[in-house]
């Protein structure tokens, strides 16, 4: 990521530059169910609620037509926020339950992540100051692109375009 990789340069512009840069970190978790869930026709859910752990989960099963719940589920953190995966777990099992997704259901199979940056944060103060980094860089043929490396929000299909355009530019 470009604030990271920013900040191992000896360049104490940039350093500082990269200051302006903020971003979360999530914990993605991804369930296995012995059976279907109720919300057999939903892609995905938001939680806009203090008291669930997550803000948003997501129906594999639904949109690959399996019989047998697969989904992920993110816990939105701050970057200095330590993250407890087991307590994540049976906190996010028992609000699966308190929000209807899940009841007698048995997980069977599980995987988590944790995304350190997961959301960079984008505003004109770090757009300025990415497009001063990035110039300071390309003085040094160094070229960062997609999410994470131009420190901005965008698609796969973005990342991938940016790529492709990098590559005719330099070559």
């Amino acid at each position: 990521p470009l604030k990271m990789f920013s900040k191992q340069l000896d360049v104490d512009r940039v350093n500082l530059l990269a200051d302006d840069f903020s971003y979360n970190k999530v914990l993605v978790f991804n369930l296995g169910f012995d059976k279907k869930s109720p919300n057999q026709d939903t892609h995905w859910l938001y939680f806009p609620d203090k008291n669930i752990n997550f803000y948003r989960v997501g129906f594999y099963d639904n949109i690959l037509g399996s019989d047998k719940l697969s989904m992920y589920v993110e816990v939105g953190y701050s970057p200095e926020d330590d993250v407890d995966i087991e307590t994540q777990l049976q906190l996010t099992i028992d609000n699966l339950k308190a929000v209807g997704i899940i009841d007698d259901h048995k997980l069977i199979s599980h995987c988590s992540i944790v995304m350190d940056p997961a959301y960079v944060h984008v505003s004109d103060k770090s757009n300025s100051s990415k497009q001063k980094i990035l110039e300071i860089l390309s003085q040094k043929n160094i070229h960062s692109i997609g999410r994470y490396g131009d420190w901005k929000y965008c698609s796969i299909e973005d990342s991938m375009l940016d790529a492709i355009n990098l590559a005719s530019e330099i070559s």
